[in-house]
């Protein structure tokens, strides 16, 4: 069973954050909401221990399509409240999360940062990069997986700038033109005797939120697909532009899941920093005795992957030094 542990902790974590809110706030919605992403998730990573060695990326790749899938088409399109009977689009991207903030309303985006990006992070690492981000599952599928081009870690500082612009719009339209959640949110209900035609023009006509997502992912996948073309690298964007990062790195640096030396022999081969996608000098960690503590760890498990020693694995821990 030890080989499923991430897997099982990870899944009931989200079931009982699932029951908690729910009982909380009385809202049945967060139930389902939590288990859809409990359970995609955890298909995910259990079957990463279950496909063979050169198979295993593909675990990522479905808990990628199914957990992004859910997030941006249920949420962020707002098609999972078709079952409570209306359609409610959220703005799922940084600017959703200030404006729901700022609106002092804890729901929606605040509850998907707070949990995934900003505690999150203080357990699971910077797992959602690595297998929920639903930008990151159509870049992971571009050819150019293996960065070969070392570039300056100074690159990085760009998306500090890309944060501060994001929130600095939000900020500006708040505070300096009174624009809040009235103006973007809106929703649809199914229940009253609209024509499909009025259903989908005021879909996509005069809901604010649908825009602000739809919009922000666009130009997300477009910079994102552009840029791996042009470094020939499938995480780029991830590196030196999305914003995300700048509250997971927080919390990540303390994480209690991240990857570590394991009993067996390590050959020095360096096959672990060749493939990592994140360009992270993982002998660096393990040479010292340290856990690989990168805030820039997605935990892909690449390097777990493709070590012909078995030398690397998944490891629980409040402490940055290796327990082998």
């Amino acid at each position: 069973m030890k080989k499923y542990k991430s897997f099982i902790t990870i899944t009931l974590l989200f079931y009982l954050i699932a029951v908690v809110l729910w009982l909380a706030t009385g809202e049945i919605f967060y139930l389902y909401n939590f288990i859809i992403i409990g359970t995609a998730l955890g298909l995910g990573m259990g079957l990463w221990p279950v496909f063979p060695k050169n198979k295993k990326n593909k675990a990522r790749l479905i808990s990628q399509a199914l957990v992004g899938g859910y997030m941006f088409f249920g949420l962020g399109c707002g098609l999972i409240y078709m079952m409570f009977g209306y359609i409610m689009p959220e703005n799922m991207q940084i600017e959703g999360f200030w404006l729901w903030l700022l609106s002092g309303v804890f729901m929606a985006g605040v509850i998907h940062y707070a949990i995934a990006k900003i505690i999150g992070p203080l357990i699971f690492n910077r797992a959602w990069c690595g297998w929920a981000c639903w930008t990151a599952a159509i870049l992971d599928i571009l050819p150019w997986k293996v960065n070969k081009i070392k570039r300056p870690l100074k690159y990085r500082r760009i998306r500090y700038i890309h944060f501060a612009l994001s929130a600095t719009v939000v900020f500006v339209l708040f505070f300096g033109f009174k624009y809040g959640l009235p103006e973007t949110l809106r929703q649809i209900d199914l229940e009253q005797r609209w024509k499909f035609s009025e259903v989908i023009s005021i879909y996509f006509s005069r809901i604010p939120e649908l825009w602000w997502f739809l919009g922000g992912n666009i130009l997300y996948y477009a910079v994102g697909i552009g840029l791996a073309f042009v470094l020939k690298d499938n995480r780029a964007f991830c590196k030196y532009l999305c914003p995300i990062p700048v509250f997971m790195k927080v919390g990540s640096k303390r994480s209690l899941l991240k990857v570590d030396k394991t009993d067996e022999e390590c050959i020095d081969c360096k096959l672990c920093e060749k493939r990592c996608p994140m360009d992270i000098e993982i002998m660096g960690y393990i040479n010292s005795g340290h856990r690989v503590n990168s805030s820039e760890c997605i935990l892909c498990q690449t390097c777990v992957d493709v070590c012909p020693k078995n030398a690397l694995g998944l490891t629980w821990s409040s402490s940055g030094h290796s327990k082998n």
